[in-house]
């Protein structure tokens, strides 16, 4: 015996309705994967733009590295100050001014980084530190359009000149 007769309608109903909803989500999943992919791409494209500005960062950070070692190398002797007496290192501005203009141009640095330029601040303020300060531009991979001038970008480096036994 089978049940009453009603049941064998509800039960084609209920299957009919089962295998109908199934149908029903078919292509949903479709949109979720559209939907992580774009996410994906999104978060890449951050990653790279924020590596490319790092790796810009430090590119000009090495270099002005470079050039205030450099400029610190070009002092002359002069009077310490310190009355055990003695000479001491003594910068001037326009000589570390000039010896990074040199090195600049010695390294190539301006092929490697675009937009570079020493800006105002290059020279020495108490006469034994040599302070450069170049300043550049970073073109983020993908998001070139975003910012077609690129990011500008600073780095500073200290050297100071000393005289040691």
């Amino acid at each position: 015996m089978s049940g009453p007769a009603g049941a064998a309608p509800l039960r084609v109903r209920l299957r009919s309705r089962l295998q109908s909803s199934g149908r029903g989500e078919e292509g949903q999943i479709g949109v979720l994967i559209i939907g992580y992919l774009l996410v994906s791409l999104l978060v890449l494209t951050v990653v790279m733009g924020a590596s490319a500005l790092y790796l810009g960062h430090k590119k000009l950070l090495s270099t002005a590295d470079g050039a205030a070692l450099a400029a610190a190398d070009t002092f002359s002797l002069g009077p310490s100050g310190n009355p055990a007496g003695g000479p001491a290192a003594v910068l001037a501005p326009a000589a570390v001014q000039q010896e990074v203009d040199r090195y600049l141009a010695a390294t190539g640095a301006a092929d490697r980084l675009p937009g570079l330029a020493v800006a105002a601040e290059t020279g020495t303020a108490d006469g034994r530190t040599a302070r450069v300060v170049l300043t550049g531009v970073v073109h983020p991979p993908l998001v070139n359009f975003l910012v077609p001038d690129g990011i500008p970008i600073t780095a500073v480096a200290e050297a100071r000149a000393r005289l040691s036994q």
